[in-house]
């Protein structure tokens, strides 16, 4: 790809992993109420449904990692090729 492509690609995968990375602090923002809330919860009907509402967030956040994840070595294999052709270009 040419530089020009190669950049683009980068800004719109930095914009997706921004996205991400907002998620993935809501989510476990939203684990972390449900867990004190499961911990102070005083019956066991809350208790158990602060469980569940915990349990449902980390699993979603472990989803949303593993995607983070593959995004970032996307990020790293385009910026390879970013300078690559950089290095191409001012060869020119």
């Amino acid at each position: 790809m040419s530089i020009n492509r190669e950049s683009a690609y980068l800004y719109l995968c930095s914009k997706e992993l921004t996205k991400m990375n907002k998620k993935l602090h809501e989510l476990s923002k939203d684990a972390q109420y449900h867990r004190q809330k499961h911990a102070l919860a005083a019956d066991e009907r809350t208790r158990y449904k602060h469980s569940k509402k915990h349990h449902h967030a980390t699993e979603e956040l472990q989803q949303l990692l593993k995607k983070h994840d593959a995004m970032l070595s996307r990020i790293k294999h385009h910026l390879v090729n970013y300078n690559n052709a950089l290095r191409k270009e001012l060869k020119q």
